[in-house]
């Protein structure tokens, strides 16, 4: 999530009676209101069981988002199916709290205050978490929403970035120096407003491969993981995390701060099929949720690209793309050994390469790089046919903001041009810049990645 100007705040809480509601709600997940105490946890049997973990000790934590999507939850507590359970995790500048929500209640339940801090944002503390879940909620089909900051497939920074140039940016677009991969926690004595830790260090933040372990090792296999976070929908993600969840509802862009709308999330999507929950996410942006969307700002600003996959079919997708990608090898000419270039400006990209977010690569959309690289019209026919059986769901807005500068928009193609994944794509620039970048040389990164093993992107030099 890119933090925005707080007084783009959800248009409908402002009013009259629902903004009384809201900040009723709103204190029964407030530490110092909860006046009923710690419920011992005991065991539940369900049919489905949800947490929303919410991993806001952080600048989103600090701009007051997790208050605003708490109240969104607690407002629609009596739509929770009666044989369902959303559970409710937030980390903030206080210790983690657990909550419980069902329709049987007046308001959520505290069933956990840790009595001290711990990082969110790591293996053992989303592990613990899940843990407790699948001890005591005995569920059929369990589902995650993680809400935090994130880079996608990036690895933790090697270094400290170099100092970027202020340029005009879009309200609300990050001025803080941080890079994520999945979550950032700044712990105790950290500063949240601007994600650093304690005396200016580097966050906790969790790598995608540490994110599986923590589902697989609390004994969990998920339903679905929806990622309310920036740039989570891309192939070298999905293909990480597929053995521990059968969906992933994310996006591959850089979403607004105020990411889902949960209270048609609670009412439509989480307790539903996987993609419906994808659609009921992006019906906010598209203007046909239950809230109208304003006529400028906000969430119009930003816009959104959403899909849903199913993770069962990466490794055929990773495949089709190793196919292709050896087609293009064979068809290049006086090569030379040395690795295959493109030229990807015809491309959609779905993040700016820019010194202001720090060198983080481009993210191309996974079908629309593969036509620019070259591939033949039989070889994309194929990987449609893939793709369409991959992505269960896709929606965007007709625009949505790439940055840095405020008049920065990248316009979505025609439905059939794009897939919704994103897919990083080899290139000399970001071995040239590597001095410049965080991550060192992005390219080296991709290496590490089981995508690219899989997908068999050595076969192009890189």
């Amino acid at each position: 999530m890119q933090q925005f100007l707080h007084q783009l705040f959800r248009q409908h809480l402002r009013s009259g009676v629902m903004a009384i509601l809201a900040a009723l709600l709103l204190a029964a997940c407030h530490d110092d209101d909860d006046h009923h105490g710690q419920k011992a946890l005991q065991e539940v049997e369900c049919k489905r069981a949800v947490l929303v973990y919410m991993s806001m000790q952080n600048s989103l934590g600090n701009s007051g988002y997790h208050r605003n999507d708490s109240a969104e939850i607690a407002q629609a507590m009596g739509y929770i199916p009666a044989d369902d359970r959303l559970l409710l995790f937030i980390d903030d500048a206080r210790p983690p709290r657990l909550y419980e929500l069902h329709r049987s209640l007046t308001e959520p339940r505290l069933l956990k205050r840790w009595e001290e801090d711990f990082s969110t944002a790591s293996k053992e503390g989303l592990q613990e978490v899940l843990t407790l879940l699948r001890t005591y909620y005995k569920a059929e089909e369990y589902g995650l929403v993680f809400g935090s900051h994130a880079t996608g497939w990036l690895p933790q920074p090697q270094r400290p970035a170099p100092t970027s140039r202020r340029r005009e940016l879009a309200p609300g677009a990050p001025r803080s120096g941080a890079w994520r991969t999945i979550g950032i926690d700044v712990g105790d004595g950290g500063t949240m407003s601007i994600d650093k830790g304690q005396d200016g260090t580097e966050p906790d933040q969790i790598e995608m491969e540490d994110f599986a372990r923590a589902v697989s090792d609390a004994g969990l296999h998920l339903r679905y993981l929806l990622f309310d976070c920036c740039l989570m929908q891309c192939a070298e993600v999905a293909y990480a995390l597929r053995g521990v969840t059968d969906y992933i509802i994310a996006s591959p862009i850089s979403i607004s701060a105020e990411g889902a709308y949960y209270t048609d999330m609670v009412r439509y999507g989480l307790f539903a099929a996987p993609e419906m929950v994808a659609s009921t996410y992006a019906s906010y942006y598209l203007g046909q949720g239950s809230v109208p969307a304003p006529e400028e700002g906000g969430r119009n600003f930003f816009g959104t690209v959403i899909s849903c996959i199913r993770t069962d079919r990466m490794e055929l997708l990773a495949q089709t793309v190793g196919e292709i990608l050896q087609h293009l090898a064979a068809e290049a000419v006086g090569q030379g050994g040395t690795p295959l270039q493109w030229r990807m400006g015809q491309a959609l990209n779905y993040h700016a390469y820019t010194s202001y977010f720090y060198y983080r690569p481009h993210f191309y959309d996974l079908y629309s790089a593969l036509a620019a690289m070259g591939a033949s019209e039989t070889d994309l026919q194929r990987l449609r046919a893939v793709v369409d059986e991959t992505v269960v769901y896709a929606g965007a807005t007709g625009k949505f903001w790439i940055g840095p500068s405020y008049y920065d928009f990248q316009t979505m193609p025609a439905s059939e041009e794009y897939c919704g994944i994103s897919m990083f794509v080899p290139q000399t620039l970001y071995t040239d810049n590597a001095v410049n970048c965080a991550y060192g040389d992005l390219n080296a990164a991709f290496r590490h990645t089981e995508w690219y093993a899989a997908a068999g992107w050595s076969a192009t030099g890189w």
